[in-house]
């Protein structure tokens, strides 16, 4: 099987396509008709809880438009009622130079309890961390610790003609963590974003159909914008 750019080790390009969430429909439907659906994961809710250290330095990152950029996040699939007992979660931790990006994986099991029970400050969380460090190939300090939670809905496509991997997510929200941040509400974005990694080169020739719909090719990080909100106080 010959592996796409995009599933390569190594940096990979990301260009992101932002546009309000009523345009959805209009993304889905032009994808459908240009792009072959993922043969492994088509659909998929994806659920994040986000690390950072007291300073919120990955956040800071982000805010200043940073060169270099690290994120450190546990993710995992499935809506609650979905979970099984013990449920796979993938330990990341995310490098971004520019617009590549370079990520290490490692696959965990954790009890499902964890994942829809426990709070953001329980210190289960950073402690996956610390059990795998050595081969996360980086530690993750002890001050780093879990500030907010994201989910969202997914849709996933190939693209063979640009050798991309695509995706679109939408109905993103978030949670913060309660001890850290008392003042803040659950945050709801109203935003549909199309993400497309391959090794480089010219945006596909689709691309154009998104910008001429109105969706914008910019820098963009669920992350970021959660926190912008969380840390400001605003849902």
């Amino acid at each position: 099987m010959t592996l796409l750019p995009s599933q390569m080790p190594g940096l990979v390009n990301e260009r992101k396509f932002v546009g309000d969430s009523l345009l959805l429909p209009f993304v889905l439907s032009l994808l459908d008709a240009r792009l072959q659906p993922d043969p492994l994961h088509r659909t998929g809710h994806v659920n994040s809880v986000y690390f950072d250290t007291p300073g919120l330095r990955a956040w800071a990152e982000k805010a200043n438009g940073d060169n270099l950029k690290r994120k450190v996040r546990a993710r995992w699939y499935g809506r609650p009622g979905d979970l099984s007992a013990t449920t796979p979660v993938f330990l990341e931790l995310k490098h971004r130079i520019g617009s590549a990006r370079d990520k290490t994986r490692v696959e965990t099991a954790v009890p499902a309890d964890l994942l829809v029970r426990a709070p953001l400050s329980d210190p289960a969380w950073p402690a996956l961390f610390a059990a795998h460090a050595p081969l996360l190939g980086e530690p993750v300090g002890p001050d780093w610790s879990a500030v907010c939670r994201i989910e969202y809905d997914r849709v996933r496509y190939t693209d063979p003609e640009s050798a991309s991997r695509v995706s679109v997510d939408w109905n993103v929200s978030a949670v913060p963590n309660a001890e850290r941040f008392p003042w803040a509400a659950p945050v709801a974005l109203d935003a549909v974003v199309c993400e497309c990694k391959n090794g480089g080169g010219a945006p596909p020739r689709w691309a154009e159909a998104l910008r001429n719909a109105g969706l914008r090719l910019r820098s963009f990080s669920k992350y970021g914008e959660c926190m912008l909100r969380i840390t400001n106080g605003s849902p």
